[in-house]
């Protein structure tokens, strides 16, 4: 008969392996269960037959520690059970449970000495449980569609769109420019902060103000959007941070530097 061990008694038992620089047992990531993120971990060397039999890892353990006593639709009671790990396999589960909410709605400003109605609308995106990325859209079908390939977009995108807080004091190149991460205002906005510990202050915004010059005819003449981006660029300047927004707009950055 298997074994059952507590997380603690796996630790113990399967933690280290002798002269090893690392850890082997750790968390993996969380399965949300009655809307309830719950821990998997994987467990090298403790092994249970659910995984073999279904070919899928047989080390990866679910923590059930955390389990509350509830009601099914029968009426009876489970009490927790005294076991903490719980084979894990993902057959039958979703790893991610998505929420999609989408609203519509209307305004009203008074411009021109008139009052005019516009509309709008707003799609949420939730990964258990956890707000992760929103965008405006006016029409619902458009939200739908664009949430449905959101949901690969999000998970392959080098942005760790489901844990944003790891990001926090990320490493980047910011057009080439060594910078950092902060987190925005909003979930999946991001601020960039200038690293001068390769440059000074003025080398980098310099750099960065020639990487950004557009080219253009020589008989071009300065537009309003021109003098707009060029107030913009100098009143970064005295910022700590630059008000990057979304980070699926990340044409000039490059995410991993050491």
């Amino acid at each position: 008969m298997q074994e059952e061990l507590t997380l603690a008694q796996a630790q113990e038992k399967y933690g280290k392996s002798e002269g090893a620089p690392f850890e082997r047992l750790h968390k993996i990531f969380d399965v949300a269960i009655d809307g309830k993120p719950y821990p998997v971990y994987s467990i090298p060397g403790y092994e249970h037959e659910l995984g073999k039999s279904n070919g899928c890892p047989e080390t990866w353990w679910l923590d059930w520690s955390d389990y509350e006593a509830t009601s099914d639709e029968d009426g009876d009671i489970h009490k927790p059970c005294i076991r903490e790990l719980i084979p894990y396999i993902d057959k039958g589960a979703h790893r991610i449970c998505w929420e999609i909410k989408y609203r519509q709605f209307n305004t009203m400003k008074y411009k021109w000495n008139d009052w005019n109605m516009r509309n709008g609308g707003k799609c949420e995106m939730y990964a258990n449980g956890k707000l992760v990325y929103s965008f405006p859209s006016r029409k619902m079908g458009y939200a739908l569609s664009r949430a449905q390939s959101l949901e690969v977009t999000l998970l392959e995108h080098s942005f760790n769109f489901l844990n944003q807080e790891e990001e926090q004091g990320r490493k980047i190149w910011y057009y080439g420019l060594p910078a950092t991460i902060r987190l925005g205002s909003e979930p999946g906005e991001i601020g960039i902060v200038p690293d001068y510990s390769y440059l000074t202050k003025e080398e980098w915004w310099k750099a960065l103000e020639k990487k950004k010059e557009k080219i253009t005819p020589t008989d071009h003449k300065k537009s309003q959007d021109d003098q707009l981006d060029e107030d913009g660029f100098h009143e970064n300047r005295f910022s700590s941070w630059i008000n990057h927004g979304d980070a699926l707009w990340d044409g000039m950055i490059w995410w991993f530097r050491d």
